[in-house]
């Protein structure tokens, strides 16, 4: 499993909300699991080591970069945008993104460009409305294990619940730095913490 200063800020967090809370909760209790089951021959007999390593994904989801007001129905990112944009992928840079979901937006494919170019991954589109099947998408493709999902003011939050996480409001229109870092175990919601960039 890859390390990250997300992934250990992540490890610490979860610690300590305790075993016995964790057990309660049934983050102990996984619905799918990795098996890596490696055999040995000892004489006539074979012995199946198994070891089982929970999934941790830490999905990103943020509205995408400023706009100017009145610009259209499709409008560009104006330079406060490109420059937050810029900044996502610098803040995203120490990660291992290995998956970008956009609308088919211009603001939102804007704000995923320098990610996608730092990592080299093309971003995949998805449709606005339809938060719980771009969570099911995610839940079922345990490989991605670092993903940003660029959304917007009145999507974040239905993502968010889409993927277990707790009820929000949408976000201000003028508002456009939240960053929000989902933290799923074997497709099951653990917390999610609230950034700025």
């Amino acid at each position: 499993m890859k390390t990250t200063p997300t992934r250990m800020l992540i490890i610490g967090l979860t610690l300590t909300l305790g075993l016995g809370l964790m057990a309660g909760l049934g983050f102990l209790q996984p619905t799918s699991t990795r098996v890596n089951e490696t055999m040995q021959k000892t004489g006539a007999n074979n012995t199946i080591h198994t070891s089982t390593e929970p999934t941790i994904q830490v999905i990103f989801v943020v509205r995408h970069g400023d706009t100017n007001t009145n610009a259209g129905q499709d409008p560009n990112l104006n330079t406060a945008g490109a420059l937050r944009a810029q900044r996502l992928a610098t803040m995203l840079q120490a990660e291992s993104i290995d998956a970008i979901y956009i609308t088919q937006t211009n603001r939102s494919s804007q704000t995923a460009t320098p990610t996608a170019n730092a990592t080299g991954i093309k971003p995949t589109t998805y449709p606005p409305l339809d938060a719980q099947a771009l969570a099911n998408a995610i839940v079922g493709s345990p490989t991605h294990e670092e993903i940003l999902i660029v959304a917007h003011s009145n999507t974040v939050p239905t993502i968010i619940g889409a993927l277990g996480g707790p009820a929000l409001e949408d976000l201000d229109e003028s508002s456009f730095d939240h960053l929000y870092a989902v933290v799923l175990r074997n497709g099951r919601h653990v917390r999610t913490i609230k950034l700025r960039y």
